[in-house]
């Protein structure tokens, strides 16, 4: 798993490429940019899994606990770029109710720098 963070505006995009499986170093990994991004006050974050070629219920369980931390926080978290097989996966876990979710990460950044 590689982790890309950049900034459009006031919003972090974390962009994640490989598997999303869970576990350490992976789980880690995500927490620490989170709670990096948390520190310095960034409160407006994208996750951009447009590059994630497969996730498995501990990806999910990192993306809960990053939205967790996040809204802790009273920030805002969303994700983008989602593929058909993990938007299946929102849809049976009904995640697709708790999660804000864009087509592609710049359209993700905006909505939330306009709020």
């Amino acid at each position: 798993m590689k982790i890309n963070t950049r900034m459009i505006g006031n919003v972090a995009v974390v962009s994640l490429s490989g598997k999303l499986m869970g576990g350490p170093p992976t789980s880690d990994d995500i927490k620490n940019e989170i709670y990096r991004l948390l520190d310095d006050k960034v409160l407006k974050i994208v996750i951009d899994l447009e590059k994630v070629t497969r996730m498995n219920s501990t990806g999910l369980g990192i993306l809960i606990s990053a939205l967790t931390s996040v809204k802790n926080r009273d920030g805002e978290l969303c994700l983008a770029a989602i593929n058909e097989n993990m938007e299946s996966i929102m849809v049976m876990t009904k995640l697709n109710t708790i999660f804000q979710i864009f087509t592609t990460a710049e359209g993700a950044a905006k909505a939330m720098e306009a709020n």
